[in-house]
């Protein structure tokens, strides 16, 4: 099934630090320059990186990061609407949405959700979908308990969300304060895949991840069914904090960065065809690494998927935040390369995949301070968002 293109989304101490769920109790996000491409990633990279192979055709990505835009606090998300015109929205982790123009200026607001929500740690308003008719959109955000609230809004002819008629799909106890996901995607059915973390704190406490009776550390998938939505189903499990998820509308191969615990954070990659009763790991595995050894029966009993990258954390890297691969027009590409930045560095990446979904290098863009995520406009042009309160374009470089 076809995703529609509506959608291409620890304790206390920490919360004045960073919304993205803990790596390790200190997480933070990155980027740097066009250089070389290399066939080797780091010194870190797995043995899934390291049997990368040579693709026919040489992967070239020309790129490095703009000017930056400074009109914002705390963006968070891009989605992009399909009605009678294309329309980007941006969404601000306080609360409020607002219409987003090419070139990157902070346009009209059409939903505010404040007094709903608290920005703080890893709380707030996350994620942001479209219906695949444009009649409606969908919230993925935190309520004054801490709880995940799915919910939907009808938008009115003037493009502002109809505030009065919110409803609330369903409510998603939190147990701690950390690892709430976030993104949201919409299939052409209507069905809503909610990224869901782990709960929180660390080291997947109460076991969530592969327990398929718990939203948490899965992708549920929530079905309109006569007008009524049921109550879920685990799509998939393994996930610690899933952060951010985004479908490539060239492969329709999902992508998932999955911010990890005290030394690896990693990238998945499978088809969204393939994605119904695999497992990502979490927390028999963090990477490719085992971690909860009384979770590694449960994690077989499940299809593995295996990073097709993952760093450690040495020089700075903490808190990985995705990410979607680069389908624009304005940067000059050849192959498949998904941008992705770490929290603590700033650092943003690029990572080349081949065919086979292997990987085939590593190049730097840039650097951007506390960088929560990199999004596609409804051009497919590339922003990197910044806690500081600034979003920066992927431009040719």
């Amino acid at each position: 099934m076809k995703i529609s293109q509506a959608r291409l989304g620890f304790l206390m101490t920490l919360a004045s630090l960073s919304l993205i769920a803990c790596a390790s109790e200190t997480e933070v996000l990155v980027s740097t320059t066009a250089e070389e491409i290399s066939t080797s990633t780091t010194t870190a990279a797995t043995d899934v990186a390291e049997s990368s192979t040579i693709v026919s055709t040489e992967p070239s990505l020309s790129a490095t990061l703009g000017a930056p835009i400074t009109d914002y606090d705390d963006p968070v998300d891009i989605a992009v609407r399909n009605n009678e015109t294309t329309q980007s929205y941006i969404a601000e982790r306080a609360g409020k949405i607002y219409e987003l123009a090419s070139d990157g200026a902070k346009g009209t607001e059409v939903l505010d959700i404040s007094d709903l929500t608290i920005a703080q740690g890893e709380q707030g308003l996350l994620g942001l979908a479209f219906a695949p008719d444009g009649s409606g959109a969908y919230v993925n955000y935190t309520n004054l308990a801490g709880d995940t609230v799915i919910a939907s809004f009808l938008i009115d002819d003037d493009g502002t969300f109809d505030q009065a008629s919110q409803n609330i799909i369903t409510t998603i106890k939190q147990p701690y304060p950390n690892h709430n996901g976030g993104d949201i995607m919409v299939d052409a059915d209507g069905a809503l895949y909610i990224f869901m973390g782990d709960g929180g704190f660390a080291n997947d406490p109460e076991r969530y991840s592969l327990d398929i009776t718990s939203p948490l550390g899965k992708i549920w998938k929530i079905t309109p069914t006569d007008g009524q939505w049921n109550s879920g189903e685990a799509w998939a499990v393994g996930l610690r904090n899933p952060w951010r998820a985004a479908l490539d509308p060239v492969t329709n191969d999902l992508w998932i960065a999955d911010v990890g615990q005290d030394r690896w954070e990693e990238i998945n990659v499978i088809p969204f065809d393939q994605v119904q009763g695999v497992s990502f790991g979490w927390s028999a595995r963090e990477g490719t690494h085992e971690f909860n050894a009384d979770q590694q029966a449960l994690h077989e009993t499940f299809t593995a998927v295996e990073p097709v990258y993952e760093y450690e954390h040495i020089d700075n890297n903490c808190s990985i935040s995705g990410g979607v691969v680069y389908r624009g027009s304005q940067v000059p590409v050849t192959g498949t390369w998904y941008i992705f930045s770490d929290y603590c560095t700033g650092k943003v990446q690029a990572l080349c995949v081949d065919d086979q979904r292997k990987n085939c290098g590593v190049i730097d863009l840039g650097t951007v301070e506390r960088s929560v995520g990199i999004v596609a406009d409804a051009q497919g042009e590339m922003w990197v968002l910044s806690q500081n309160g600034l979003i920066v374009p992927i431009v040719a470089g």
